[in-house]
């Protein structure tokens, strides 16, 4: 479903000096986007690349920056990115000199212009631009229609020259590159800058120049005396009628001669307002969902690890118009036309029986407030069911009180309402009978919720679900409201119709019946005429199968693992709180000993002042504040001093500590004791799952402190002597590369169960194995995993820290030992190439457009997507089809008496827990049926058995 609770509402649009004059008008944030690209490109382009692959990125990086600064710190309610469409512009048809002198493009920054517009396509943030004018003359067009729409407008820009724009209600917030600051230019900062009002800047420009652009001036005045003659005079228009006027001499002997180019600077220094063709478009403009998940994909792939943290958790903004707005209390607009029905008695509820008995069709929808699952089930509000398109039910049995009683002054009263009770069992048969095809958006959501409300309303098998099909189907925004508006031309209800936004939201359970029922039943609607649409869509492009057999089954795997949970030992933790509190103390200690006086560690500008000023370490790549001491630029400087090593312990031991210490026993379900993370197979674009409310996956692997996290983690409620049993695959991603390329010594290499990565490294150094070093094994099995991942000559040699030429000749030595694998990858990117996607071996699909672009360095990324599908979605495909098998065949046992359950499933490895009397049977079904597809090379597993996660062996 698309869970419809208010617990997923963005926060009120913060008070805040960009927020308007008085704050209470919306905000549009213009970007000046050249000038940030530019400006992050000279800061950074020496120290900021992609690790691995040597990608150039400080443009796009300082941009990303920039862009959650703005979201941030000024809460805009509109952004619109203004850009330059093309060199050509009519200035430079009126004057050819202008901007001449400029050096072209450098190559390296070309493509990153590619990557940002992709990142703010992520954010839905739109893009503006027309040919023949500069993105100056865009902001001034916008920024004028802005102001007389009533908003308040702030423009985002390194450029002095836009400071002309600023009048009441438009204002500049302008980077210091120097102070590393920003500086918001309002009338008055302008006056206490410049000296001049605003619109006089022209005039200083036409008296002063601009070398930036080549604009002349006047000869022989300068900024002194450009900013008296404006004092005394205000215009160029003004001077030149009072001429005789202006001394000293030499101020006006120059002004007489250089009156032309004065008019001429002025005129190409003026932002045009009213460029043909640009309008302003606030529906385009408002910032709502953005693509969370596809932006932290780019980030993750580009190694922003940094800027993650800080991304918007949800919606970016609440509303369009106001920081704090009640539910309206009245229903929302029907979407499309439809028959809704809101059910308030028995006779309601059986024609909502009749109606889904004769079509043989039900979509769901779930009300609740909760936003997790497992909680929802407790705080459900009401159930909405669509038999077929254009008809649909809304039961309500959790609203506290009816209309908008409480929020009028009226008191509370009674809704006109159905018994939870009454609703179930009535509705129960619907969701076990087999003739009945069910649907949802994100059914997983209501699967759960449902099912832990009332064991009889568990889904005995799930027909459809449209944000899996959507996913399937190279959608980047999968919202149901989005997947409506494109296939259906129907526009949904927002929620905040229903339980307004910010401080003055209320849950769907204070909200009305009828708000929520035309909010429920549109929702449901929808869900039931995209079906139809969906799987027309899969079936034309061949993803049928994929769904069907793979992604839908897995749906229920998901929800069942869910379910049950993992069980945690909060005296473990309690314990470990202890004993991290003690070691934290110690880290400080060995940090202080070390420089000898004490420093604030959590203090990034501090440690950059003790690293590079105090102790002369080698400086990292700069940031705003600074120079950076992320843990990827301090790694390589630990033998260069012990308080390194002791810093970044401290960091490992607090982050530890506060993510899952602090919070994992908040996160125990109150009902089950359970901790009930929540899987998602539609984030990365490869297929593979992802894991939140808590991450389970993200929990350090091999580092001590991550070990005891995971002892946390215990097996119980399955019977006596229960055990963990993990069973993972062997390096399965280069057994399916062995199996895709068809490389003969790949295959040969696993058939003996060699160690791939020492045979690679004989193979490549031209060795015996047994005088492979370590160091010879460690290189071949950085590139063994590169190779799938498009790892380049430049990218190994930043990475590993050798000459180019020697990261060069390993790569041929690799390919000449490998000369199948090498054809694969070419292979396999122009193939993608032509058709404009990626696929695994089952045909899951990738869409990599930017194959085809015209900047070498974007291309050069989408190819090295296009080879890592094949293999990483194949890997993911095979553990998918694993699960859903496993999963069948443990159930049938469980009728039958065992307890065993897959509780969790951790990249390539999966988790079971269960009595250890059924080890033997479990360990056999796994073996049995992990290996899900067959390869030329077996995939093998290893197993591991223990008392709880972190001391299985």
């Amino acid at each position: 479903m698309t869970p419809a609770r208010a617990s997923t509402a963005a926060p009120a649009v913060a008070s805040s000096p960009a927020a308007g004059e008085g704050g209470a008008r919306p905000l549009l944030v213009l970007l000046d986007s050249h000038g940030i690209i530019f400006r992050s490109y000279f800061a950074l382009r020496d120290v900021l690349t992609v690790r691995h692959t040597g990608e150039p990125i400080a443009a796009v990086f300082g941009y990303a920056n920039t862009l959650l600064s703005v979201l941030t710190e000024l809460h805009p309610t509109y952004v619109i990115a203004a850009w330059d469409a093309s060199e050509q512009t009519f200035r430079k048809e009126k004057d050819e000199r202008y901007k001449a002198h400029r050096e072209a493009v450098p190559d390296d920054l070309i493509p990153q212009f590619g990557r940002v517009r992709s990142m703010l396509d992520a954010f839905r943030i739109p893009v503006v631009e027309k040919a023949g004018y500069e993105a100056d003359d865009v902001l001034g067009t916008l920024a004028a229609q802005a102001h007389e729409r009533g908003l308040d407008v702030v423009i985002v820009t390194l450029d002095t020259d836009i400071v002309q724009l600023v009048q009441p209600g438009v204002r500049v917030w302008m980077y210091r590159p120097y102070q590393r600051d920003y500086v918001m230019y309002d009338t008055e900062a302008v006056l206490g800058r410049w000296g001049f009002e605003p619109e006089r800047m022209v005039d200083y420009k036409a008296l002063t120049g601009d070398t930036s652009d080549n604009i002349p001036g006047v000869k022989g005045i300068g900024e002194k005396g450009a900013k008296a003659l404006i004092a005394q005079y205000g215009t160029i228009d003004e001077m030149l009628a009072h001429i005789e006027e202006i001394e000293p001499k030499r101020t006006r002997t120059a002004l007489e001669q250089g009156a032309a180019d004065a008019i001429h600077s002025r005129e190409m220094a003026t932002i045009v307002r009213d460029v043909p063709d640009v309008t302003l478009d606030l529906d385009a403009a408002l910032l709502r969902d953005y693509d969370r998940g596809r932006v932290e994909e780019l980030f993750r792939e580009l190694e922003f690890r940094s800027l993650i943290p800080r991304l918007p958790a949800g919606r970016l903004i609440d509303a369009p118009v106001e920081d704090e707005v009640p539910p309206t209390g009245s229903p929302p607009a029907p979407a499309i036309e439809g028959t809704y029905e809101i059910v308030r008695d028995a006779a309601g509820l059986a024609r909502v029986v009749t109606a889904v008995r004769a079509s043989r069709n039900m979509a769901i929808e779930v009300i609740a407030d909760a936003s997790h699952p497992m909680r929802a089930a407790d705080t459900l509000v009401g159930i909405a069911i669509s038999p077929a398109g254009g008809v649909a039910f809304y039961a309500p049995f959790g609203h506290h009180a009816s209309g908008q009683g409480s929020l009028m002054g009226d008191g509370p009263s009674a809704p006109a309402q159905l018994e939870r009770a009454q609703v179930f069992e009535a509705l129960a048969p619907l969701f076990v009978d087999p003739s009945i095809r069910r649907a949802g958006h994100d059914v997983k959501f209501a699967a759960i919720a449902l099912a832990e409300a009332d064991p009889r309303l568990e889904i005995r098998g799930i027909d459809f679900d449209t944000q899996v099909a959507a996913y399937l189907l190279g959608d980047s925004n999968m919202s149901l409201a989005r997947v409506a508006h494109t296939r259906l031309e129907m526009e949904l209800p927002e929620p905040e119709t229903v339980i307004g936004k910010g401080a003055k939201a209320i849950e769907f359970s204070a909200a009305s019946v009828e708000a929520v029922g035309a909010y429920a039943t549109a929702n449901v609607d929808a869900v039931q005429r995209a079906t139809r649409v969906l799987r027309a869509e899969l079936e034309r492009d061949h993803l049928d199968g994929v769904f069907r057999d793979i992604d839908l089954p897995h749906v229920s795997v998901l929800a069942r693992m869910e379910r049950f949970g993992v069980a945690l030992d909060i005296d473990v933790l309690h314990e470990m709180e202890r004993d991290l509190s003690g070691r934290i103390t110690m880290a400080e200690r060995a940090v202080y000993d070390a420089v000898g006086h004490e420093v604030k560690i959590g203090s990034p500008l501090e440690l950059s002042a003790l690293l590079f000023e105090e102790l002369g370490l080698p400086k990292t790549r700069k940031t705003k504040t600074g120079y950076t001491t992320d843990a990827d630029a301090l790694e390589p400087l630990r033998p260069l001093h012990p308080v390194v090593d002791a810093i970044l312990n401290w960091r490992e031991l607090t982050k530890i500590k506060s993510t899952y210490v602090d919070t994992l026993p908040s996160q125990v379900n109150p009902r089950t004791g359970r901790v009930h993370s929540v899987f998602s197979q539609v984030t990365a674009a490869t297929g593979r799952l992802s894991s939140n409310d808590p991450n389970l996956q993200n929990i350090p692997v091999r580092t001590e402190a991550g070990n005891l996290v995971r002892r946390a983690f215990v097996a119980r409620d399955c019977g006596d002597d229960p055990v963990l049993l993990s069973v993972d695959y062997s390096q399965i991603e280069l057994r399916v590369l062995a199996h895709i390329a068809k490389d003969e010594e790949l295959r040969a290499a696993f058939l003996a169960k060699k160690d791939i990565h020492r045979s690679t490294a004989a193979r490549v150094f031209k060795k015996p194995e047994s005088e492979v070093t370590s160091e010879d094994r460690r290189r071949a099995k950085v590139f063994n995993f590169g190779v799938l991942y498009g790892l380049t000559a430049f990218g190994m040699s930043t990475r590993e820290g050798i000459p180019r030429d020697e990261a060069e000749a390993f790569i041929a030595g690799y390919f000449a030992a490998y000369p199948s694998v090498k054809e694969w990858r070419e292979s396999t990117v122009e193939e993608a190439r032509s058709r404009g996607y990626a696929e695994t071996l089952t045909g899951r699909r990738r869409y990599i457009p930017e194959l085809r672009s015209q900047n070498r360095v974007v291309r050069q990324a989408a190819e090295r997507m296009a080879m890592n599908m094949p293999i990483q979605g194949t890997a993911s495909d095979i553990i998918k089809i694993a699960m859903n098998r496993i999963d069948l065949e443990l159930a049938t046992r469980r009728e039958r008496g065992a307890r065993a359950r897959m509780i969790l499933q951790v990249h390539d490895e999966l988790i079971f827990e269960l009595p250890r009397a059924e080890l033997d049977e479990v360990r056999e079904v796994a073996h049995r049926l992990m290996p899900s597809i067959e390869l030329v090379v077996p995939l093998d597993l290893e197993e591991k058995v223990g008392t709880n996660w972190g001391a299985l062996e």
